[in-house]
């Protein structure tokens, strides 16, 4: 069942999206275009007396002239996220409208390929410019996601990392994930709060020789070296950590 929040807000939207001006007419006509009419007929062509469609198509025409950048421009990003959310609006308004009908299936997944189409659109607006992301979702009353867009890979506009050192950085953080992950656990008795024991052992630690080089023994080997490099053998070789932090 619906709270009384619930339906508050569904009346509020309705009642909105029913405020239409009078003096626009359906199919775009103009007031020249209908001089010459009785006023019945130009009564029945006002944008009142038109369909939830003749409605949502004006809606739409004023936000295309609104948003777009030169004439005929009817599918820039600002155009396109306008567009969808004025379809979007229309879909919801005929789902509270009409509840509980055999269609329903057939606009929730209208509903969900129209939110998906916007949401790319405004992810690749987001990306390009981002001040003319933020106006818009000002003016339709959207919320200002901000997504987590990855960096450039344009080797002269990434970060340095030693700058930040990052790899130091995420060590630290996967050393407390791993602290916090397998941390030893109390078991206390629920009567006397006295501790029982501990769920989880704390971890061994690690050995001292983890990470350095240790002495090979010399042996024989059919391919080239033919053996056991001297370096090995005397246990000084260089041992790479590549998931070491950085310095």
């Amino acid at each position: 069942p619906k709270t009384e929040w619930q339906i508050a807000a569904e009346k509020a939207f309705l009642q909105m999206r029913a405020q239409v001006p009078k003096e626009p007419y359906v199919m775009h006509l103009t007031p020249d275009d209908v001089r010459n009419l009785s006023p019945e007929m130009k009564r029945c062509l006002t944008l009142r007396c038109g369909s939830s469609k003749d409605q949502s198509d004006w809606r739409k025409h004023q936000l295309i002239r609104k948003f777009q950048r030169r004439p005929f421009d009817t599918n820039s990003l600002p155009v396109r996220i306008a567009t969808l959310t004025e379809k979007i609006l229309r879909l919801r308004a005929h789902l509270m409208r009409n509840p509980g009908r055999w269609s329903h299936q057939v606009s929730k997944i209208s509903m969900a390929v129209r939110l998906s189409k916007r949401q790319k659109a405004m992810k690749s607006l987001y990306k390009s410019d981002y001040k003319l992301y933020k106006h818009i979702c000002d003016e339709l009353g959207i919320r200002c996601i901000r997504f987590a867009v990855p960096g450039s890979k344009d080797p002269s506009q990434i970060t340095n990392p030693q700058a930040v050192d990052g790899d130091q950085a995420k060590f630290l953080i996967r050393q407390r994930l791993y602290h916090a992950k397998f941390r030893p656990r109390e078991m206390r008795d629920p009567e006397t709060n006295q501790l029982i024991r501990y769920t989880r052992h704390p971890v061994e630690p690690v050995p001292a020789n983890h990470g350095k080089a240790i002495a090979s023994p010399q042996q024989i080997s059919r391919a080239w070296p033919y053996g056991v490099k001297t370096d090995r053998v005397a246990g000084k070789q260089v041992v790479y950590n590549p998931t070491a932090p950085g310095r």
